[in-house]
């Protein structure tokens, strides 16, 4: 009895005795069984993924707002100190440093600030140990950098930046402070230091703080736009945004080109000035702090008009917040 207990124990399992009528039980999946539930969890994920990507989206984009906010409020605790704002540029020539250069204290950033020498070129290599620096609020969490920066030698040693003064709604020669030609009138909220118009404070915004634009967006994301010389020329440059750097298409940007263009590598249709547009890596938009602090989003699809009559300090224009 006992040798027969035992021999019954080493059964396999699903072992049936000869002539029993109890069905064999597979306790498995089958593969169509198994096919047919990975087909689910695919389809799920396919309807889920644009969410959790918008919702990062928005994440992003409101973190990019309040680098905005920050920003816009620095230039309003420069204006308390001096009675004015800052100037793209932070001295008297197009090299020394920008209005994110000339903040650096009321953003926390005063030993950089200190260590600056204005005097000097912001791509001089004194001056790179703070130019050179990636500042994390002077960067859009929805940009990509799309390459290293600085990362060849005509960044000139200089960190990357994703923000720019509003200059107004007209381009002009980038080239006045160089040459002897005349110097630009600005009609925008911020204006370069060598211009007719001297600087700007919120005495002059007769438009209205709520309805003039002062800092906008800029992205790496014209990969057109190549570099012409040094050790990456050919290359895509994609921006010439630099946070310490207040050459025009810089960090002083104007309304006048294009709004938010759209580069699409090699499709021939690429325009050298979008370097000079406000852009964005947000879906459908471009975000500006304007100049009460507040800060807003432009469709696309804001006509050009309304985004010109923002960008001006004085131009008398009668918008509707419908318009925009």
């Amino acid at each position: 009895m006992a040798d027969a207990s035992r021999s019954f124990a080493r059964r396999p399992v699903g072992f049936r005795p000869i002539g029993s009528s109890t069905p064999l039980r597979n306790s498995g999946f089958t593969l169509v069984e198994l096919l047919v539930v990975i087909a689910i969890i695919g389809m799920m994920v396919g309807l889920l993924l644009p969410a959790v990507q918008a919702a990062r989206e928005a994440a992003r984009r409101m973190s990019c707002q309040n680098n905005l906010k920050q920003i816009g409020l620095a230039v309003h605790n420069y204006h308390d100190t001096f009675g004015q704002f800052p100037t793209v540029n932070a001295n008297n020539t197009l090299s020394g440093g920008s209005l994110f250069t000339a903040i650096l204290p009321m953003v926390e950033r005063a030993n950089e600030f200190q260590l600056y020498d204005f005097a000097l070129a912001n791509n001089h290599p004194v001056n790179q140990a703070v130019s050179g620096q990636t500042i994390p609020f002077f960067l859009c969490p929805s940009a990509s950098l799309r390459r290293a920066v600085p990362g060849c030698d005509a960044d000139g040693g200089r960190a990357a930046g994703n923000y720019a003064a509003s200059i107004g709604s007209r381009d002009y020669d980038p080239y006045w402070a160089f040459s002897a030609r005349p110097r630009p009138a600005l009609n925008g909220a911020i204006v370069y230091t060598d211009t007719v118009e001297g600087r700007t404070g919120f005495r002059d915004i007769t438009d209205g703080t709520s309805q003039t634009l002062m800092i906008g967006e800029t992205a790496y994301n014209l990969p057109d736009y190549l570099f012409s010389s040094g050790d990456c020329a050919g290359t895509p440059r994609y921006s010439f945004t630099y946070w310490s750097n207040p050459f025009p298409g810089s960090t002083g940007i104007t309304t006048q080109y294009a709004f938010n263009p759209k580069d699409k590598p090699g499709d021939g249709v690429f325009d050298a000035n979008w370097v000079r547009s406000f852009r964005s890596d947000h879906p459908g938009g471009t975000q500006f702090a304007l100049v009460d602090g507040s800060v807003r989003f432009l469709s696309d699809h804001t006509d050009a008009v309304v985004i010109d009559a923002l960008s001006t300090r004085n131009g008398a224009e009668v918008l509707s917040h419908e318009a925009y």
